[in-house]
Order: C-alpha cells, then structure tokens, then sequence
C-alpha cells in the first residue's frame, strides 16, 4: 500500500468514506418518500371533509339520534347516489392516514433513542384509529346498499357506525398525547414540534372526551351530532392534522439540503481519490 493511498492524499488530509450511487440514491429516495407520507396527512384532512362530510352528508350536520326510522331511511333514499361515492371514496382517504402515522413514527423515533414506546403507542394508536373509523364508514355503507330493506334496521347500522366511533374516541387521544409527551422532550434549538403544537396536540385529543356521553344522550351538545361531540372535537382532530403535517413537512425539507450536501461531499471525495491514486 503507497502513502496516498494510506493516508487518502499527498497533502495528508484523510479522505471521508466514499459513497456507492445505489447508496446516494436510496439517501434521496428516502427523503422523497418521507416527504409524500407527511403530505398524506394535508391530503387525509381534505378528503375527509369532501367525502365523509359531504358527500356523506355529515355536513353541515349527521343524521340526528333523535330521528325516527323511517326518517333515516328517507334521509338515505334521497341522498343514495351520493352516499355511495361518498363511502366508497372515504374508505380509500382513511388509508392516507396510515402512511401519515407511519411517518410521525419515523420522525419521533429520531427523538426516542432509549425507548420507543411512546413511538410505538403513537404508531398503534393511529393504526387502531383506521380500523375504527373504517368500521363506521362500513356500516353507513351497508345501508346504502341495502336501502330496500326494514328501516328499524337501516337506523341500527347508522348507529353502531357512528357509537362504534364515537366511544373509542381514546385510542386516537392516545396517539396524539404520546406524540406530544415524545415533542415535550425535543430540546434540540429547532424542535420536530414547537411546544406549543405539542400542548395544542394534548388539547385536542382531550377535547375527545364528550363522545363517551354519545352513549346516554340522543339531544343536545353531547349527542353525537351536538357541538361538543361532534363539531368540536372533529374539528380539533383535522386541525391538529394540518398543524402537525405543517411541521413534518418542514422537518424533512430541512434535512432534504444536508443530506444532499453529504452526497455531494462524498462524490466529490470519491472522484478525488480516483484521480489522485
């Protein structure tokens, strides 16, 4: 072995470890895909608005407990076609929240090197908060698909969707709370979440917590189409989805520069070292 080689230059300086292209690449790639999972949240937020709210008709309100069964089936009579497209397609946007979960995960378990278990709960509780919402959305269709039959029985599927909902509103607090817990203890100078979007992320998911009254009550603000069980804490969840989108976002885009800086580094590295050898 010559002294270039050994010491990586005539002048002495030692040469960093040189970089493959599949490895650049899969650097790049990454990122990339960091980037699209963080936007899935933006994108989530919107379609369900589209598609739950309005297509579904959930806005500007649900269908009230208090209404009768052939109310109900009138309600989803009239409104049949755009029911369907609009469950169907809700079905499809819930997915978008998985990716989104599955990228706050990533970004948090840079920040819980010792332990991941609020990573983890984080990751479980966004999981389980699909298959809740899935398993409503299924009911709701169901009755559109069967519109003919007893209408005693379109309003039973209208209720356990939205009970199956509303009072396992816990699981999507947990996620929330855990991903605040895990941004409280970032104390680097530009934090993954400021402090403030970690106590808002508490805030909203505390703001949950009149569903389980949905349970006892077919009137009034605790009804699961009153404003304390369904306007405010819905409202809370997408807000907080955007808010936290927003800094995900701006996370992966600062690291995008860096990693394509080290990139360049090592190319340039790895063409020196060809040439001087």
């Amino acid at each position: 072995m010559n002294e270039r080689t050994s010491l990586g230059g005539a002048d002495g300086l030692a040469v960093p470890p040189c970089a493959s292209s599949p490895m650049s690449e899969n650097e790049r790639s990454s990122l990339n895909l960091e980037l699209i999972s963080a936007w899935c949240g933006p994108a989530f937020a919107i379609g369900l608005v589209i598609f739950f709210g309005i297509f579904g008709f959930n806005l500007p309100s649900p269908p009230s407990p208090a209404l009768g069964a052939e109310a109900i089936a009138a309600r989803i009579n009239d409104n049949l076609g755009n029911m369907r497209v609009g469950w169907v397609v809700a079905l499809l946007v819930m997915s978008l929240y998985m990716p989104w979960t599955a990228q706050i995960g990533t970004q948090l378990a840079r920040l819980e090197r010792h332990s991941h278990t609020m990573t983890n709960l984080q990751l479980i509780g966004g999981a389980l908060t699909v298959f809740v919402m899935c398993f409503g959305m299924v009911c709701w269709a169901t009755a559109t698909f069967r519109p003919e039959i007893d209408p005693v029985v379109l309003r039973m599927l209208i209720d356990m969707g939205w009970l199956g909902i509303e009072l396992q509103w816990i699981l999507t607090t947990m996620q929330m709370v855990a991903m605040a817990l895990v941004g409280l203890s970032d104390k680097r100078k530009t934090p993954l979440f400021p402090r403030w979007v970690c106590f808002l992320s508490i805030w909203c998911s505390l703001s949950f917590a009149p569903a389980s009254l949905t349970m006892f009550l077919k009137t009034g603000p605790f009804a699961w189409d009153g404003v304390l069980s369904y306007y405010l804490p819905w409202a809370a969840w997408l807000i907080w989805c955007l808010v936290v989108s927003g800094y995900m976002v701006r996370d992966v885009m600062r690291r995008m520069p860096l990693a394509d800086d080290a990139v360049d580094r090592r190319v340039r590295a790895h063409s020196w070292t060809e040439t001087s050898l």
